[in-house]
C-alpha cells in the first residue's frame, strides 16, 4: 500500500516517471516491485555499503495516466 500511495502522489503532482534502486542480488525485492508494475530500465551501478561493494539495478515506473482514465 505504501508503494501504491507513493506512485499515486507522484502522479498527482504531475510526475510522469519514477525510479528506484534495488540490490541486484535481491530476488524477493525485485519480484515485489515487478508485481507492482515496476521494471528494470537497463541502468546499473555499484555502491559502497558499509565498506562492501553492492551492485544495484534501477527500476522505473511509467506514471502517465492512460487516456480515458
Amino acid at each position: 500500500m505504501l508503494v501504491e500511495r507513493g506512485v499515486a502522489l507522484a502522479r498527482a503532482d504531475g510526475f510522469v516517471r519514477a525510479t528506484l534502486w534495488v540490490v541486484s542480488d535481491n530476488p524477493r525485492a525485485r519480484r515485489f516491485y515487478e508485481a507492482a508494475g515496476w521494471a528494470p530500465d537497463g541502468t546499473t551501478r555499484r555502491e559502497d555499503l558499509l565498506g562492501s561493494p553492492v551492485d544495484e539495478v534501477r527500476y522505473a515506473h511509467d506514471l502517465a495516466v492512460a487516456r480515458g482514465s
